[in-house]
């Protein structure tokens, strides 16, 4: 075992330490009881955006049971979980920031001790945090370019060592990497799929697409399609993307037509955030508040870079984003099943505010709102495996009035999860703590906002004065 992996494993707590605030408030709400009545509720078809029949809400133990007819008009308009279809969570300032917005469930697609002990913690009971589906640490090649955190396969006992690992310590899938090589590639998935374990993660990029689409449960980042450029120098990124997406759009549905019926995570929010541009990412402050300790200098740089970035390079870039989002809409037509995932943990990719961030993406790409609705619902949770149980476990994110966008989605008015109900006070206060205990003003950021609120300039810059 290795300094890091023995520090991973002593540090299994990492995302409910004791003594922490957050974590503490999320330990003390499982006290509350998870039976409740809820009159006269319309879910909304996560497939339609319709609402239904409206029924009055019964939850007994955590468990949905069919209640009876409401009486009236709906009072409550009820959605499936949101989830996470591609996180990387690190702290409990992480799981407060989903739950507050909506988010019921998580992918976490770097996974270590930490989360195999939060998804622990769920099916204890003893403390209210979102389902995790936790993936092994990355599985790479010889020539990764992370070598201190990825398992590297090069022969037929570290390629056992991978499947060994994810069963022996509950790991739900397999994440692969950049550059694990085409005959490892094909071992590895074979062998998983021996054993019924999803593998998931980046499309080497040895491996031919066609090939990486039929192995994959679910592709990340569009990669395959287009190629990670955050390996190259930053000099070369996005020319390198712009000649990708000439290609692919040259080559049009042929290029797409093998992701029918497959998982594909375009994760628009993180792409926007790395390109430095400003129209829907804001480098602020406050979000850089929110940074934990081991991301403040990486998520630092990203700000210096963004401030320094002209006008005309920044507009350039993200017209790259809205290609990107083109190319989304052309899998989604293909038949791809569409995640909705964040990456958050990048650079001013914040838990919670940035999985709306990622369905204004996606509505922009022009995927329809009930298109947007099944990414974020049945399709993510379909992703995680979740069976004929998904349907009757008491996640669901609730409002006053049937949401018809998708900014409509960002402020819940009331969240079950695992049973537990956090109406609007409970989640408010939740939020403010995550501000508060990071050192801000409650005020800098109301929740469903997608963004914190600007800095005022202050009164002696206002008045002109000195």
């Amino acid at each position: 075992m290795t300094p890091s992996q023995d520090a991973q494993w002593r540090l299994r707590v990492g995302l409910l330490p004791a003594g922490d605030p957050q974590a503490d408030a999320l330990r003390a709400l499982a006290t509350r009881p998870r039976a409740h009545h809820i009159p006269a509720v319309a879910p909304v078809g996560p497939d339609t955006g319709r609402p239904g029949p409206v029924r009055d809400l019964v939850v007994e133990d955590g468990v949905l049971v069919h209640g009876p007819p409401g009486d009236g008009p709906a009072r409550w308009y009820a959605l499936p979980g949101f989830v996470d279809a591609h996180a990387h969570v690190s702290s409990s300032g992480d799981l407060v920031g989903l739950l507050t917005h909506g988010v019921t469930s998580y992918r976490q697609m770097w996974g270590e001790p930490a989360h195999r002990y939060a998804a622990g913690v769920h099916r204890a009971r003893t403390a209210v945090v979102p389902r995790a589906w936790v993936s092994t640490a990355v599985v790479d090649g010889p020539t990764t370019r992370v070598p201190g955190g990825a398992m590297v396969v090069d022969d037929r006992h570290s390629a056992d060592h991978v499947l060994n690992e994810a069963l022996g310590f509950g790991f739900d899938g397999i994440k692969v990497y950049d550059d694990v090589e085409p005959a490892w590639f094909a071992a590895i998935t074979a062998a998983a799929d021996r054993v019924g374990l999803p593998v998931v993660g980046h499309a080497p990029e040895r491996v031919p697409i066609a090939e990486a689409q039929a192995a994959m449960w679910s592709t990340e980042h569009l990669y395959g399609l287009v190629p990670n450029i955050f390996r190259l120098p930053g000099d070369r990124r996005w020319q390198v993307l712009s000649a990708a997406l000439d290609r692919v759009e040259a080559e049009g549905a042929s290029r797409v037509e093998g992701y029918a019926g497959r998982f594909v995570c375009p994760t628009l929010v993180t792409w926007r955030a790395l390109t430095g541009e400003r129209r829907w990412t804001r480098p602020s402050p406050t979000a850089l508040a929110l940074a934990d300790a081991g991301r403040t200098q990486a998520w630092t740089a990203a700000a210096r870079a963004a401030i320094g970035l002209d006008r005309a390079a920044a507009a350039e870039r993200g017209a790259l984003v809205d290609r990107l989002g083109g190319l989304v809409r052309a899998v989604a037509g293909a038949g791809a099943r569409v995640l909705v995932g964040t990456d958050c943990g990048n650079p001013f990719v914040v838990a919670g505010p940035s999985f709306h961030k990622e369905l204004a993406e996606l509505s922009r790409a022009g995927l329809p709102f009930a298109a947007v609705l099944q990414a974020a619902t049945g399709a993510a949770h379909a992703a995680m495996r979740r069976g004929p149980a998904a349907t009757t476990e008491a996640d669901l994110v609730l409002y006053r009035r049937l949401p018809t966008t998708v900014a409509d989605l960002a402020r819940p008015d009331a969240v079950l999860v695992d049973g537990v109900l956090l109406d609007a006070g409970d989640l408010d206060e939740l939020w403010s703590l995550r501000l508060t205990t990071a050192g801000l003003n409650a005020g800098v950021w109301p929740r469903g906002g997608l963004d914190p609120v600007p800095a005022l300039p202050r009164e002696k810059e206002r008045s002109g004065a000195g």
